[in-house]
């Protein structure tokens, strides 16, 4: 899963713009952007955060710029707690050639000692879009850690998880009905690049017409589209 594979990968299967979003990370995005730059693939910077409440949320920003310096931010509460790469792999950065350049020595699958709230807080006030991950997942997922979506937090898209179709997710939580509803890959393997798809109807590929659509402003929209069999629930 080097940027070069992925932003290959993408592109072989005709999808125009992806998003990476590593856990509590987003240094691979640098080199991400640069091949997809140079291969016609937009791809948006982003990260996601798991909460204190051990909540996975999709962090969106427009620039890059700003994504790594809500990283810098984010960076400060994860708990200091060494990667052992016997144990779960090294964690590594890679360039445009495949080459390492880095290794993070924190352990990123951690919670942050940041609340729900908290996050989707400092996600906004970098100008950035907090999105729920894969809320029909027991973990991990909002509705299955807390019981419920926080009203409060007035999340205008939710991310459900290609392991659950549309209808299937509005006949389990009706609640769902009231946000516009998105479902990615979520891929860890090259091969599960593009499993589904949310096709958005906009103008051009830009962060602020991704935003745009969910709103469905003028003739936006978006529409969920699987390019694999459904895969059976995860609990």
């Amino acid at each position: 899963m080097s940027p070069l594979r992925i932003v290959e990968e993408a592109r072989r299967k005709g999808i125009h713009m992806i998003a990476v979003t590593d856990h509590n990370a987003c240094d691979n995005v640098v080199y991400a952007k640069r091949i997809g730059d140079r291969m016609g693939v937009k791809v948006l910077p982003g990260m996601e955060l798991q909460t204190e409440e051990e909540v996975h949320l999709l962090a969106y920003f427009e620039a890059l710029e700003v994504a790594l310096s809500f990283r810098e931010v984010v960076y400060q509460y994860l708990p200091d707690v060494k990667n052992n790469p016997d144990y779960f792999g090294d964690q590594v950065v890679v360039d445009e050639e495949e080459n390492v350049v880095g290794f993070e020595e924190k352990l990123l699958l951690n919670s942050l000692s940041l609340s729900l709230d908290q996050c989707v807080q400092m996600v906004r006030d970098f100008g950035g879009l907090p999105i729920p991950a894969h809320v029909d997942r027991g973990s991990f997922g909002v509705i299955g850690q807390l019981g419920f979506i926080p009203d409060r937090l007035a999340f205008e898209a939710v991310e459900v998880s290609r392991a659950t179709s549309l209808a299937e997710a509005l006949k389990t939580w009706p609640e769902l009905s009231q946000y516009t509803l998105l479902s990615f890959s979520d891929a860890h393997f090259p091969g599960d690049i593009g499993a589904v798809c949310t096709a958005f109807y906009m103008e051009s590929p830009t962060f602020d017409e991704v935003v745009r659509c969910i709103r469905g402003e003028g003739e936006r929209r978006v529409r969920i589209e699987y390019l694999v069999p459904l895969r059976s629930r995860e609990s």
